[in-house]
Order: C-alpha cells, then sequence, then structure tokens
C-alpha cells in the first residue's frame, strides 16, 4: 500500500477513531489530559494503528501474518463489550 495513504488513513483514524470522541472533551476540560499527556498518547494510537495497518497490507507474508495473528488474538479482549452499533454522519 502506498506510504501517503497509509499515514494518511492512520491519521484519519486516531482522530476519527480516538480523539474525537469523549477524550477530546476530557482533555478540553483539563481534568485529566494535559496537553502533554494529550500529544504521547495521540502519538502512540497513531503509530500502532500506522504499524498494523503497514504489517496487515504489507508484500511481506510473514507481516501480514502477524498482522492477522494480532487481530485473531485481540478478538479473545473486549468480547463482553456491547456489540458496536452503527453511528450516524453527523457524529462523526
Amino acid at each position: 500500500m502506498d506510504e501517503e495513504l497509509l499515514q494518511t488513513i492512520s491519521r484519519a483514524l486516531t482522530h476519527l477513531v480516538y480523539r474525537n470522541t469523549i477524550v477530546e472533551d476530557l482533555h478540553a476540560e483539563g481534568a485529566c489530559l494535559d496537553d502533554e499527556t494529550m500529544k504521547i498518547i495521540n502519538k502512540e494510537v497513531n503509530n500502532r494503528i500506522y504499524t498494523l495497518l503497514n504489517w496487515y497490507f504489507s508484500e511481506n507474508e510473514e507481516d501480514r501474518e502477524f498482522a492477522a495473528h494480532l487481530v485473531s488474538f485481540s478478538s479473545m479482549f473486549g468480547s463482553d463489550w456491547d456489540k458496536a452499533e452503527m453511528l450516524e454522519k453527523e457524529d462523526f
């Protein structure tokens, strides 16, 4: 997959799936997350998403298998969470 596209998707997912949620409200209130902490967390989330996407779409079979293993392994966690629900476009 194209490097620039991976970077763009990673940043978009970081914003849309993580940062632009209740996390941003907590940051804006300053109660739990100061600017420096928010910056550190954003970078880690973005790096993790980027890395997983890189492995998942890699031409290297070993990387793709590792990504598939991580996704499969991670499916064991959160099994007691509520099922995901489709959001409205205006919620983004």
